[in-house]
């Protein structure tokens, strides 16, 4: 119990000091861990009365630990997306308009068309928000961000990389080996 303790606090020292909002996987993952050994869940369900660190430290990991929530996980909305018509269209368009967005390059105007008419629909906006989980939770978690950093620029900002919507993905943007260098294979001694 010691070990997974002192694990907890340190995957959710971010979280514990206020430095974060959201909780990082490694947290949650801590606190699973945690609640596994014999002591774990009464360190959860314990009652803090006047303890001020217990007390803080209880309502900073609140968001980590699990419940039954009403908003829906990304992974139950995307297989109810994928099963409506109208959703499963949008879901394809997204996925193809805003392919440099999923690398964290740019937010293109027909990506952002796609995610407004996404947000008009019904089943779509449950992606919109929805809580990452399962296997692709890391992956679901970058994309957010990046929709959230790349494609709510305000109107007066400039959005996204500057350069030209108008100008078409191409083939050359996703085959870039040969700018990679290759290190040269050296032998030790």
């Amino acid at each position: 119990c010691h070990y997974a303790y002192d694990q907890f606090l340190h995957a959710c020292a971010s979280v514990i000091s206020g430095a974060r909002k959201k909780c990082p996987s490694h947290c949650i993952s801590s606190l699973v861990q945690l609640n596994l050994t014999r002591s774990g869940p009464a360190l959860e369900e314990c009652d803090c009365a006047t303890d001020p660190v217990c007390r803080s430290t209880k309502l900073a990991i609140e968001p980590c630990l699990p419940r039954t929530r009403t908003t829906m996980g990304c992974t139950e909305a995307r297989i109810q997306c994928q099963m409506d018509m109208a959703c499963s269209t949008a879901m394809r368009a997204y996925l193809f308009h805003c392919r440099k967005l999923f690398g964290g390059q740019r937010c293109s105007d027909s990506c952002r068309k796609i995610i407004a008419n996404m947000r008009s629909l019904p089943k779509a906006q449950r992606l919109d928000t929805c809580v990452c989980d399962g296997p692709e939770r890391n992956i679901c978690e970058f994309i957010k961000l990046n929709m959230n950093t790349l494609c709510s620029a305000s109107a007066d900002a400039p959005a996204g990389s500057g350069f030209s919507d108008s100008e078409g993905d191409t083939e050359e943007d996703y085959m870039d080996q040969e700018d990679y260098q290759y290190p040269e294979s050296s032998s030790c001694s």
